[in-house]
């Protein structure tokens, strides 16, 4: 009882705040190159997930997608948006990720007996209207655009 109380109190301190919903319905991207074995990357992601963006700026996202390397990779992040102009912004997220090999910021070909989860940071240019966010991605060698839904 005393844990459903707490609850409920701990409820009512949170500031009153809209939590908006968006399904990730899709992910494309351009490299500028090959790969190690000068082979043309994977440029459309069959992209699916989930994000929750709290007070319109705290977000909670999972991705999953089939990589540039065409590999399964599943992403848990944690983010922040910061809006510069009129829907433009700043978006960055830190979190988990298992599908992707990297040196230093930039994504590698996993090698044999290398772990290919981690850590992964990711800072990315928004654009949000009523009912879809645009996220804007790049990594020097590539460029990525990502759609997200509104549901709620």
């Amino acid at each position: 009882m005393k844990t459903f109380i707490l609850s409920i109190l701990f409820a009512t301190l949170l500031p009153a705040a809209p939590i908006e919903g968006y399904a990730t319905v899709g992910m494309v991207s351009h490299h500028f190159g090959t790969d190690e074995s000068g082979d043309a990357y994977n440029g459309h992601h069959d992209a699916y997930g989930a994000e929750l963006v709290y007070d319109r700026h705290y977000t909670l996202a999972y991705l999953h997608f089939v990589n540039s390397r065409d590999k399964n990779t599943d992403i848990v992040a944690a983010g922040y948006r910061y809006e510069m102009y009129k829907g433009f912004g700043i978006y960055g997220v830190v979190g988990y990720q298992k599908g992707y090999c990297f040196d230093g910021l930039k994504s590698v070909e996993c090698k044999e007996g290398r772990d290919n989860d981690g850590i992964a940071f990711m800072p990315m240019l928004y654009y949000r209207h009523d009912y879809f966010t645009l996220d804007f991605i790049t990594q020097g060698t590539m460029i990525a655009l990502k759609l997200n839904l509104k549901l709620f």
